[in-house]
């Protein structure tokens, strides 16, 4: 066979390999932080590819090579990777990092918020995707992402509330073993914290399930507690 032919073949093949990657650090944990100090009021920029590798972040409709680490951008559209180790927070809402997407506020005269994108295949099984975000208990901005998958939005489900972070999934089943660019946007004057990315092989409960999962969680929480209180008498 001749030599460019094999070349040619090995890179179409290399390319196809590559193309077809699942998503990866979906959790921020890969982030390579070393050799970069905590900082605030002077912010510390960590090359992108370091601070979250896989992803590509936007500042509006501008690329960005590096990230601020553990700081926040006070009027600006910004995507910060926070660690344990930031000094005023906000702090992660599970593990060593999160990443806090701002859409800038009423001072950004760019407007187009911030974005963070992955480019990847979606698992074949998948029926829904699962992240966690929300302000942290940080800003009063609304906790807003909007989540698009090869620029279509995708419908957020809200799947549960905690103190610091709000569970959303989304019916991904239409683009399960598909190939495209997974979106996380910040709208100009919204903020929030992200983390915790997953796809699941399990649909998203129904609204009314979801009610009769909680109300039967519910009800059997006070038949134990009936039943505690008579067994201590």
């Amino acid at each position: 066979m001749n030599l460019r032919i094999i070349i040619l073949v090995v890179a179409l093949v290399a390319n196809e390999v590559c193309y077809a990657q699942g998503f990866i650090n979906l959790d921020f944990e890969s982030a390579n932080t070393s050799g970069y100090s905590s900082g605030y009021s002077s912010p510390i920029l960590i090359p992108t590819n370091n601070a979250v590798p896989g992803w590509t972040v936007y500042f509006g409709s501008a690329q960005q090579p590096t990230i601020p680490y553990n700081t926040i951008a006070l009027d600006s559209a910004s995507v910060d990777l926070e660690g344990t180790n930031s000094q005023y927070g906000p702090y992660p809402i599970q593990g060593n990092y999160s990443i806090y997407v701002q859409g800038g506020t009423q001072f950004d005269p760019d407007h187009n918020g911030a974005s963070m994108m992955q480019t990847g295949q979606i698992p074949a099984d998948a029926l829904s995707i699962i992240f966690w975000g929300g302000s942290g208990n940080f800003s009063t901005q609304p906790s807003v992402l909007n989540v698009t998958f090869n620029g279509q939005n995708l419908s957020l489900t809200d799947m549960g509330d905690t103190a610091n972070y709000t569970i959303w999934a989304a019916d991904i089943s239409a683009f399960a073993g598909q190939t495209g660019t997974l979106s996380f946007h910040a709208p100009w004057q919204t903020s929030s914290l992200l983390d915790n990315i997953q796809f699941s092989s399990s649909p998203i409960p129904e609204p009314s399930a979801l009610g009769l999962s909680a109300l039967g969680g519910l009800l059997l929480a006070c038949r134990r507690w009936k039943f505690f209180r008579y067994e201590k008498r």
